[in-house]
């Protein structure tokens, strides 16, 4: 994949009717797999993770996923047919109402329930919040950003200059959270740096960033020496822990 399709920062959409029917059509291909003896959290991790390394062209990665599964078969009925078709239908209903959906659809499936129990805001919440904010551009950070509804949010707010002068940081505990916010921010077309690792901790085992383009956004993953680059950079040594948080304010 080249990038995808710049999707609508303008406004936000309003999950309807037909819009549940067709996220509960994309929760029916997924369960059409867990029918076949494969947990939930797996599925739902692997089909995150096939989106990933689909963008990222890692082909070794991507097949070592789709080689978990037996797909044993006729074309249309293999568990990756299932993964793949689910992901069609995901962007068809993004471009279609605008929606974060990754998050609404790890909610509604309840893979958190069981986990950690956890909760992402609203999106009529976050809407709220960054209409309340305002248009600024510049730096945005969310220490905690979960499926990274609150950047998409102020994301929308902004004009496409705006856009390209933005770079959202986004940081979160939990790696599925990680990966759902990274790929919004591919499908949403924003600048951005996705942190994995606890935010109080100034921790950073992994980071991802995805790149607005004319066309479309691009995701890489930042590897070995470009992580510790990233971390003395994001977190500088010369800012003792004390002063660290009012700099990191001043900062964004």
């Amino acid at each position: 994949f080249g990038g995808l399709p710049l999707l609508t920062h303008r406004h936000s959409g309003q999950i309807s009717s037909p819009k549940k029917n067709c996220m509960n059509n994309i929760i029916s291909l997924l369960e059409r797999i867990t029918s076949r003896g494969y947990s939930r959290s797996k599925v739902f991790s692997d089909w995150i993770d096939l989106m990933i390394y689909a963008f990222l062209c890692n082909d070794e990665e991507y097949l070592k996923v789709v080689r978990s599964y037996k797909n044993d078969r006729k074309i249309g009925e293999r568990e990756i047919d299932f993964f793949t078709d689910a992901f069609a239908k995901l962007l068809l209903l993004m471009v279609d109402t605008n929606i974060v959906f990754l998050g609404v659809i790890y909610m509604t499936w309840n893979i958190s329930q069981g986990d950690k129990g956890q909760f992402f805001t609203p999106q009529h919440i976050t809407d709220f919040m960054a209409t309340v904010l305002g248009n600024k551009a510049g730096n945005i950070f969310d220490p905690s950003c979960g499926s990274g509804v609150m950047l998409i949010a102020h994301a929308k707010q902004l004009t496409n200059d705006e856009l390209n002068q933005t770079i959202f940081y986004g940081q979160d505990i939990d790696y599925m959270c990680v990966r759902i916010c990274a790929l919004n921010c591919l499908f949403f077309n924003v600048n951005a740096y996705i942190i994995y690792g606890d935010t109080l901790a100034n921790e950073v085992k992994m980071v991802f960033k995805t790149t607005r383009g004319y066309l479309g956004g691009t995701i890489h993953r930042l590897e070995d020496q470009q992580v510790v680059d990233f971390k003395n950079k994001y977190f500088p040594r010369h800012i003792s822990e004390v002063n660290y948080g009012k700099k990191q304010l001043q900062m964004f």
